[in-house]
């Protein structure tokens, strides 16, 4: 999966840990050795609530898949990737034994 990140929407540092699949305290762990980006970044130590960048960079680093609804579906909508994968799709598909060219398609697919 690829995220696209609400740039809006602070993220805790529980959440993430249950998304990665950690306990708390693996994951504060995790947090501390990379205490020199997330310094960098503005992040307080005791901070429970992530901000948007953090995230991105911890969600890439640690191989974390965002749920829906903690992406932007304006950014996905948007992105290159999706348009591309979208008409591909679009373009031609073998359903049930015939081509079909497919008009809509949900963001779940």
């Amino acid at each position: 999966m690829v995220n696209y990140y609400d740039k809006h929407k602070f993220v805790s540092k529980k959440l993430l840990a249950e998304l990665a699949g950690v306990s708390a305290r693996t994951f504060s762990r995790y947090i501390n050795s990379r205490r020199h980006i997330l310094d960098a970044m503005g992040v307080k130590p005791n901070a429970r609530l992530l901000p948007p960048q953090a995230v991105k960079y911890i969600c890439e680093d640690y191989c974390i898949d965002l749920p829906q609804e903690l992406q932007d579906p304006q950014v996905i909508n948007k992105s290159p990737m999706y348009k591309k994968i979208i008409r591909e799709i679009q373009l031609g598909t073998f359903f049930e034994g015939e081509w079909m060219k497919i008009t809509e398609i949900p963001h779940d697919f």
